[in-house]
């Protein structure tokens, strides 16, 4: 495990010195993460003029929820994003085949090795919303309950992260699997939202099929201390499932991989 720490640090360092050379770029995804926070927050404020609470959540709430679902998407943009997006060129191009004969695992590689600094930007904006918005909703900010908000929220990211690494992973057998990778981003803009306000089937699959509920709306819950406990232990044990589905699965592909630079 120190092995892998040292060397995602290693490659960590390695893209904010090449990200460090545009700095512009990086000012540009600060505006544009402000821009994008205020969008939000104007829709929500639309729709609540006219009623103070939509599924049992108030505005405060549910800008906590935004703050939360802001994190998600920073930490999701700056590690997961660049990585699993690039998977497809690897395949196409014959690049994969370095990664595969590395001594390390080829999964943790092609997971976690470009890491997108200028996407942290997102998490800092959602940590300073829930703060502030945190007294109005209500928030616990008890170590138990923060505890509890991390542990789903990590649990929700695993999970997206194993939907959409399993999504990439029929690359090896697919030529383009663009479409899908855009399908994914856009069922995640539904995470913005409590799974209250969605109903029946639709929520059933915001919150199993495509779990997006682990990584917003029940970590918010953990924090305003309305979480069902049963939520926190289905987490964890779908988290562990999901990682080593994936790793199944990308051990059968990668056994039946052809490469193609050969």
């Amino acid at each position: 495990m120190r092995h892998y720490l040292r060397l995602w640090w290693r490659s960590a360092m390695l893209s904010l010195m090449r990200q460090a050379e545009y700095r512009v770029s990086f000012l540009l995804r600060v505006l544009e993460g402000g821009a994008q926070l205020a969008l939000a927050l104007l829709t929500f404020a639309l729709i609540y003029r006219f009623t103070g609470e939509i599924g049992g959540w108030s505005l405060a709430q549910v800008t906590v929820l935004v703050g939360v679902y802001r994190i998600a998407d920073g930490l999701i943009g700056t590690l997961l994003s660049p990585n699993l997006w690039a998977i497809a060129g690897y395949i196409r191009t014959g690049e994969m085949d370095g990664y595969l004969l590395r001594p390390v695992s080829s999964q943790f590689l092609v997971s976690l090795r470009l890491v997108n600094w200028a996407e942290a930007v997102n998490a800092l904006i959602g940590l300073a919303l829930i703060v502030y918005a945190g007294p109005a909703a209500g928030v616990q900010w008890s170590p138990v309950a923060i505890a509890e908000a991390a542990i789903l929220g990590l649990c929700g990211i695993v999970l997206l992260y194993a939907l959409w690494f399993f999504t990439v992973t029929f690359s090896f057998w697919l030529v383009q699997i663009d479409n899908l990778d855009t399908l994914f981003t856009s069922f995640f803009e539904a995470a913005r939202y409590p799974v209250s306000f969605f109903k029946g089937g639709v929520r059933a699959l915001l919150t199993f099929a495509i779990p997006v509920a682990f990584a917003t709306t029940f970590p918010a819950q953990a924090l305003l201390g309305t979480l069902d406990p049963r939520y926190l232990v289905a987490g964890v044990a779908l988290a562990a499932v999901a990682l080593l589905s994936t790793h199944l699965f990308w051990s059968y592909a990668v056994r039946h991989y052809s490469s193609a630079s050969s």
